[in-house]
Order: C-alpha cells, then structure tokens, then sequence
C-alpha cells in the first residue's frame, strides 16, 4: 500500500528537513582575517568565491597564504586540521609547495628564511653535501621549513595541472571539489579561472560563464567553499594602479570574461597595489576591496602589506 497522500502545494511537508539544515548549519570557514571575516558574518561559506588584482598585486601569493593558514585552523565538525585543496592550473605542485614553505621560514621563529625565488640553488648545494657526507637535516632551511609545514597542515593537498593536465577539464575541478567535500574538506582554491580548458568554438565569455555557474553548482552539493582567482580586464586594471582612484572601490565588473562573474559569486575581492603604494622595507602596501559580499557591505579596503620575496602577508588589526 501507498503512504498517504501528499499536497503538492503544501510547504509545511517540507519542514523537518528545512529544520533539519537549521539545526545542522556548516559553520563558515574563516579567512583567517578578523575584517574579512566580520564583512563576510563569519567567512566563505559553500559556493564560488573570487580573488582579483592587477598586476604585480600578488593574487597567487595572497592565496597560498590564505591555504596554509587555513589548513592550520581546527575543523570543530571534524575534530581534524581543515582540509583544504589547493589546484593550480599554472604552477606546478613543487613550487607551490616551495613558495609555502618560504613563507613558513620567514613567519615561524627558529626556522632559517629562505626567498622561494632560492630553491633550486639550495637543493643544488644540499645535493652536493649528500654527495660529500656532510649533509644535516637541520642545516637545510628547506627541509625544516616543508617538515613544519607537514606538521601544522596535515590536511593540505595540493595538486597542479602540468603534472595531471587534465585537471584544467572543468569536469575533473567539478570531480575534485565533490572528492574534497567527500573527504571531509573545506575549502578548495583553484588558481586560475581562466587556465581552464574552453570547449572547441567557444568563445571566453561563454567558457566562463559556463565554468563559474558549474563550480558554483559544484561546490554548494559538496559542502565545499571554492576561492577562484580570476584574471581582470587590462582597462581595470590601469584604473586599479592609479593613485587618483586610491578610496575608490574597484567594483564587482572589474574581472575579465564574464558578467557571470559578478553575479554569481558569494564574495568577490580585488587585491590592488596602487603605483605610489607606500613600502617600508621588503613591504608593499596592498589594498584588499570587498567588490561583491552577500552577506554584508562592500566597505573598504582592509589594508595589508606583502612580502613578494617570502609571500607573507601582513595585516592591519
């Protein structure tokens, strides 16, 4: 026998899973920014979210930085470290991971800083003092710097698209936002938008389009907030450097390729170094723009100041 009828018209069917998702809300990742978190009322929740900038602003770099210390933040629904993917379409895993660790060796106390940029010159002298004998764990900044990272980010995973080229498919970013939301992840950083692959004929802005409303799709089924940087049109840009425009939000069409963009993402920042940005040592003034917040206002901008040589960041309480 059939259970009783239901009305087609009547939402009070529907109520115990609406209570069912009150009760059992996700709690939204932090940016690990008090400001941002405060505009955003408590962080990135599932959905597409974008970071832009103009040139030189630093949008990978701000990115990464963003990954490892979120990655250290405790998941309270999991009681693990969160999981947190990292995708870069342009870079490979290896200097991922080395930009990671140089800023690791700068921000932690007692780790040796080495510049990213170093790399290979000091895996090239530590490869000659394996060679020779006298070759010391803790004498090697990079070692030290990438076991701490393993440490406090145990749930980082980071993948790159020209080791595994068809990660730039937006079906296999859509397979691996549903892998990290399946697996107990958080958050998923996919660097960049517009590396990945548009089907034969069509054009970017309809590439776009179709790319950004997939992964938002994506990862709200998974539970999964994605972090999408995304490249600007070169017109903003120019307009971004100007020190004429310095209290003036840049504006949700800033970004190249689709008014999709602005429309479907849940927060949208601009990242702008402006061309008489002040600097104070190795430190360049960054200005971080709300440009697009659903949950809040677009006032702005959070003040930072970036390290380029070390890719720390910097912020004002």
């Amino acid at each position: 026998m059939s259970g009783p009828a239901q009305s087609f018209w009547n939402i009070s069917q529907t109520t115990p899973d609406y209570l069912n998702q009150y009760t059992n809300s996700v709690k939204p990742v932090y940016s690990t920014i008090p400001s941002v978190d405060m505009m955003t009322k408590g962080g990135f929740r599932p959905g597409i979210h974008f970071i832009g900038g103009n040139t030189g602003a630093g949008k990978s770099s701000f990115c990464l930085w963003m990954a490892s210390r979120m990655a250290q933040l405790d998941d309270e629904d999991t009681g693990t470290k969160m999981g947190v993917t990292y995708i870069s379409l342009e870079l490979s895993s290896t200097e991922v991971r080395a930009r990671m660790d140089s800023r690791l060796s700068l921000a932690i106390d007692g780790l040796e800083p080495f510049q990213w940029c170093e790399f290979e010159s000091l895996g090239r002298r530590q490869a000659e003092a394996l060679k020779s004998g006298d070759y010391y764990p803790d004498r090697d900044p990079v070692y030290m710097s990438d076991s701490m990272l393993q440490r406090i980010c145990p749930n980082l995973r980071v993948v790159d698209a020209i080791s595994d080229p068809s990660l730039s498919n937006l079906i296999r970013i859509e397979t691996e936002i549903q892998s990290t939301g399946a697996n107990g992840g958080r958050v998923l950083f996919l660097d960049y938008l517009q590396c990945i692959d548009a089907p034969a004929g069509v054009d970017e802005t309809e590439a776009m389009k179709e790319a950004v409303r997939s992964i938002n799709l994506a990862a709200i089924r998974a539970g999964v907030a994605v972090i999408a940087i995304s490249a600007i049109s070169r017109a903003k840009g120019a307009e971004m450097r100007s020190s004429g425009n310095r209290d003036k939000n840049p504006g949700a069409d800033i970004f190249r390729g689709s008014s999709w963009i602005e429309y479907t993402g849940l927060t949208a920042f601009a990242l702008v170094r402006r061309e008489d940005a002040r600097r104070s040592g190795d430190n360049v003034e960054v200005e971080l723009w709300p440009v697009k917040n659903r949950r809040g206002s677009c006032d702005g901008p959070v003040m930072l100041s970036y390290n380029g040589a070390y890719g720390e960041w910097t912020y004002a309480e």
